[in-house]
């Protein structure tokens, strides 16, 4: 056996360095959520969501709540985040939040002073979910318990991530995602909404977990459109599918179509893709969006039977123009009600026309608002599941 020196062995031992800023499990708690209001008797009132990690496991969990909720009121965010501890025994890591909920007062108001802290601070990631409560507090967002995954902000990313992945009815954005809006010259922020549907103060309590149909639901609602930092307008739940469409980020959905007689049928998206396009002609942008799409009727109502090439025709134009219908509808809403280009439109010329984007970028969304757009949908049903025959109603 070769022995080392003993000097080789004590310099190696150098490199072993610990963890220096090491925290036992047993002296912190773990924010998973955040919440702001608008305080009583300060400008802002802070919400953190911590987990009991004890309630999460099947083995050592009492039946108590498993999360803590905390609020105080001050002057600014970073003071209250570092004062939790007044109410709070453990430490607080705030690194792994999932759900910023802010409320629809706070929206109004303006949001760069916390905005500030939230980007400056290294402890806080990007990264999480960025929500407006649409109804009544923020706070009350953190403290609905659910029965999978009984965190209220927990279930609240689940939640949007299938929303995004099957339906595509929550835009998908997160702290980094709305600054960048927020300092692009062709573009204005947004953000998902959610209310409770039901009692809050039933949903607070252990026994919300304990019920098929629980007494209190946090519902993804709706969307939020900024004009810079403060709440501009909302669109439907239908809305925030059309934008989806615009961003490129629908991949599975299900789309009903009329036929006839009132009748419809439907189809299943399994793959879309979006491509923009945009210039400046004579002055006024020209915007192109082009949405291909490859589906299979998930049912059919109509009188027409899937057995023949010029039936599978019929139905692709029936859906393209459904489909054009129903982005072009969003489009204009924001257009000619609000005025503000949350599609990022703005960007695509830039992109693409440059030298006169910066002719009119410091009035984008005034020149937006008269902006020629012009949607183009082709659909492709490759085949009809299993019959090809409809259910037919009764004439």
């Amino acid at each position: 056996m070769i022995k080392k020196p003993l000097w080789l062995v004590i310099s190696l031992c150098l490199f072993l360095t610990g963890c220096w800023d090491q925290r036992e499990l047993s002296h912190i708690s773990v924010v998973t959520g955040m919440a702001i209001d608008v305080g009583d008797n300060a400008p802002y009132k802070f919400t953190i969501e911590a987990i009991n990690a004890a309630e999460l496991n099947e083995q050592t969990a009492g039946g108590y709540s498993p999360t803590v909720v905390y609020t105080l009121e001050g002057k600014t965010i970073a003071e209250l985040a570092q004062k939790m501890n007044v109410g709070v025994s453990r430490s607080l890591i705030y690194s792994h939040t999932k759900t910023l909920v802010i409320s629809k007062e706070v929206a109004e108001k303006g949001m760069l002073e916390f905005l500030d802290f939230l980007e400056r601070n290294r402890e806080i990631r990007d990264d999480f979910n960025f929500l407006v409560a649409k109804e009544g507090k923020a706070a009350d967002v953190l403290k609905i318990l659910y029965t999978i995954q009984k965190s209220s902000t927990l279930k609240l990313k689940v939640q949007l991530e299938t929303a995004a992945e099957m339906w595509g009815s929550d835009p998908d954005v997160r702290l980094d995602d709305f600054l960048s809006a927020l300092l692009s010259p062709g573009r204005q922020p947004v953000l998902a909404m959610v209310k409770i549907q039901g009692d809050p103060k039933k949903g607070e309590s252990v026994n919300n977990m304990m019920k098929a149909s629980p007494e209190a639901l946090v519902v993804l609602d709706s969307m939020a459109l900024f004009r810079d930092e403060k709440l501009e307008g909302v669109l439907s739940l239908e809305d925030i599918r059309n934008y989806m469409w615009t961003q490129d980020k629908v991949r599975r959905t299900v789309i009903t179509v009329p036929c006839d007689n009132k009748l419809n049928f439907a189809i299943r998206v399994k793959n879309s893709e979006t491509k923009l396009k945009g210039q400046i002609i004579n002055g006024k942008p020209h915007i192109q969006v082009d949405v291909q799409l490859e589906s299979y009727v998930a049912t059919n109502q109509c009188k027409q039977t899937l057995d023949s090439k010029e039936i599978y025709h019929k139905f692709e134009d029936l859906a393209a123009k459904n489909l054009e219908e129903q982005i072009s509808g969003t489009i204009q809403k924001v257009q000619k009600k609000y005025g503000i280009d949350i599609f990022g439109f703005g960007e695509v010329v830039n992109r693409q026309d440059h030298q006169h984007f910066k002719e009119i970028q410091d009035h984008w969304d005034e020149v937006f608002s008269t902006a020629e757009i012009d949607v183009n949908a082709r659909v492709n049903i490759s085949r009809a599941g299993l019959h090809t025959k409809g259910v037919k109603p009764e004439q």
